[in-house]
């Protein structure tokens, strides 16, 4: 996480400059960004899109009825983009709220994952089919390794090299090079990672080949690297950020945040939502969208989804986002996910 400091102050004020181009709307009447890198010529990613991850409170988990339901609402509500992954269990149940919205499959952008951790060249192509046969669909439009780590594919090149290290980089390399494959057969229009930290993002552009097209990452109020960010956006690669509210719904519970108060609870942000009379949840996500960062807020009330949506009538001031950025984070974990960079 920055740190407010003259570096800090002139990254924002760069990502601040860098976003403007980027407010296209496609035929389908949504905000959308063009990706680069590795993918297909033309390919958009929609700004908003809905997450879909297996979380919950405590005893409460998304599974392929509850997603299936959540993703017919927002698609019926002009959601177009679906984020899931083959480990969520919830694609079977995703791919019947699509058929069942009689949307064409190509205004709709669906994100999956491979792996856990780097699953290695062979098992990246298996994943993918299998990834294909729950959607009933020829592809997807955006496919990414879902980490950087742990290391534990029976591919021989993830147990290349002397040290740990090395084995992880080769393992990484080689699944990217099933996710080239992947892309060059039509399997996906674009490929990317997620949780990557930079130094895991170093051993694809050492490749010298293609550059992934999305890194996805947690980037919420309390944890937020802008510097990473800018790095990202130097190599043309999207910058995806999840969990954007906090996850509002269990880890303030979890993690035992103060009041167990959630990001949306932050008086400062309260009164922004004042002042702009929108909702602290769209004071947040428009917050990261001034900085250029995609974001796939999860929820599964209709209100919410509405509100989500609804965040590109408005700005913020410079001084609202610096004042954002400057707000203290719980003391104990103020990350929401595991930390990537415990991943060699």
């Amino acid at each position: 996480m920055v740190r407010v400091g003259s570096t800090y102050v002139v990254v924002i004020t760069t990502l601040l400059l860098v976003h403007v181009h980027c407010l296209p709307v496609d035929e389908f009447d949504v905000h959308s960004v063009p990706l680069a890198n590795g993918a297909k010529s033309g390919v958009r990613m929609p700004i908003v899109g809905i997450g879909t991850g297996g979380y919950g409170p405590p005893g409460e988990t998304w599974d392929d009825s509850v997603a299936e339901k959540a993703v017919a609402e927002f698609l019926s509500l002009g959601g177009r983009r679906i984020d899931t992954s083959l480990s969520y269990g919830d694609q079977r149940g995703i791919a019947r709220a699509v058929k069942a919205s009689k949307l064409p499959r190509e205004s709709i952008f669906i994100t999956s994952k491979v792996g856990g951790g780097p699953p290695g060249y062979n098992e990246t192509l298996q994943q993918m089919d299998d990834i294909l046969e729950q959607f009933g669909s020829p592809y997807v439009d955006l496919l990414l390794i879902h980490w950087p780590g742990p290391r534990n594919s029976s591919d021989p090149e993830c147990n290349k090299g002397s040290t740990e290290s090395e084995k992880a980089r080769s393992c990484r390399q080689a699944t990217w090079r099933a996710m080239e494959t992947i892309l060059q057969s039509g399997k996906a229009k674009a490929i990317g990672v997620s949780n990557f930290a930079q130094n895991h993002l170093q051993d694809i552009i050492d490749m010298n080949s293609t550059l992934p097209a999305v890194n996805q990452v947690e980037f919420q109020l309390y944890w937020h690297e802008f510097e990473f960010v800018a790095f990202c956006q130097l190599h043309n690669i999207t910058f995806n950020g999840y969990s954007p509210l906090g996850a509002a719904d269990w880890a303030p519970i979890i993690h035992n945040w103060p009041g167990h108060n959630t990001t949306m609870q932050e008086p400062l942000v309260q009164q922004i939502a004042k002042v702009h009379n929108k909702s602290p949840a769209q004071i947040i996500l428009r917050w990261q969208w001034e900085f250029g960062i995609v974001v796939n807020p999860r929820t599964k009330s209709s209100e919410h989804m509405k509100e989500n949506l609804d965040i590109f009538d408005f700005t913020l001031s410079d001084a609202e986002l610096q004042q954002m950025a400057e707000i203290s984070p719980p003391k104990n974990h103020p990350k929401v996910t595991p930390d990537p960079h415990k991943y060699p």
